[in-house]
């Protein structure tokens, strides 16, 4: 999913916001094996039970069935799969239910308010592309998909390629079996123009290589596949018998990369801006330059807070009590619903020392 497509996502859940009740929020962070489903279950259960608590004391009980409808519905589609996920977000409405996974680790938490939370899926869909992973040896390969934090085995979507007619290349010999004619230099070759045809040109995902030092040395020189991404390899250990072992950890180690790397790179591109006098961390700046639709990207840093002013709100955020709405997540809904972009970032890759900063159009 291009990076595009994930800020419409983004955009789409504004919609929310004018269904009937308000929007209740549930983050729940997830358990990491891979048969989770009954333990988050029961986690999700439990919170959403102190969110109904909260929620009728707070408006006219009755109105909680709605809600109680959507989130049973949702929870009986939860089934064990193959996932890097750490956590969900909820978005529940009288009318709708929407349910992301997320990769990182969400406090167990809910809220509920006219407005909706957008900073907890910004912070999901900010940095993390859809990727494909190739595992690569001299005599297997496979190749596994990483959608929206799924791990997808493609083996059940494309046939073989060394007994495929559509692969475009020379007729060759399987080199699984050792033949005479068997070239590596070829063999890289095939795979190649294998992964580019049947993979690469039809989801347009970068492609990361895992694969022992030497394989990867040898596919580097045949590749032609532009949206092979160097940087991001994972080398394999030689003795590893089968291509994907371990496949999970691998997909966990490339995405942490893409993450990592996303988060340190916006301190060159404030740097840049304020280079060109496009930037300012002053607070009442930002909040006038939101308004006058100059705000080209809202910098925030993760869980900072600042009270909302406007109309005292109260939001109930966790299991122990409600304070005040948090005015950055309307600050970020006003950027968001002006074609701005929103960043949440650690503390550590805040380009500068405010918890609040801002790119400017202008």
């Amino acid at each position: 999913m291009a990076k595009h497509d994930k800020k419409d996502q983004i955009k789409n859940l504004l919609d929310l916001e004018s269904d009937n009740g308000p929007v209740l929020t549930i983050t729940v962070p997830l358990d990491p094996k891979e048969d989770n489903t009954r333990r988050d279950n029961t986690q999700i259960n439990s919170l959403v039970d102190t969110a109904k608590k909260a929620f009728q004391k707070q408006y006219k009980p009755e109105l909680w069935n709605a809600y109680d409808f959507q989130i049973k519905n949702y929870l009986k589609t939860l089934q064990p799969k193959s996932t890097i996920a750490k956590g969900i977000i909820m978005y529940v409405t009288n009318d709708s239910i929407e349910v992301a996974q997320l990769n990182y680790a969400p406090q167990t938490a809910f809220s509920f308010s006219d407005r909706l939370q957008i900073l907890p899926i910004v912070r999901q869909y900010q940095f993390v592309p859809d990727f494909d992973m190739l595992f690569l040896q001299r005599d297997d390969f496979k190749v596994f998909h990483v959608n929206d934090l799924n791990v997808i085995d493609d083996d059940t979507d494309t046939p073989d390629p060394f007994n495929s007619d559509k692969t475009e290349t020379e007729t060759q010999d399987d080199p699984r079996k050792n033949g005479a004619k068997w070239d590596t230099h070829e063999y890289y070759e095939l795979v190649d123009k294998y992964v580019q045809k049947h993979v690469s040109n039809k989801d347009h995902n970068p492609l990361v290589v895992v694969a022992n030092a030497e394989d990867e040395g040898r596919f580097n020189r045949a590749t032609h596949n532009p949206y092979v991404v160097e940087d991001k390899h994972v080398e394999m250990d030689a003795a590893v018998k089968n291509a994907g072992e371990n496949v999970q950890e691998v997909a966990q180690t490339i995405h942490d990369n893409f993450v990592s790397d996303g988060e340190k790179s916006m301190k060159n591109v404030y740097d840049k801006a304020d280079g060109a006098k496009k930037t300012t961390d002053d607070y009442d700046q930002i909040l006038k330059a939101a308004i006058d639709d100059r705000i080209a990207n809202l910098i925030i840093q993760q869980d900072a807070y600042v009270e909302s002013k406007d109309n005292g709100e109260d939001v109930e955020v966790n299991s122990e009590g409600s304070r005040p709405a948090n005015e950055l997540n309307s600050l970020a809904l006003t950027v968001l619903g002006l074609d701005g972009d929103v960043t949440v970032l650690p503390a550590s890759d805040m380009p500068t020392d405010k918890k609040v900063s801002a790119i400017l159009r202008w």
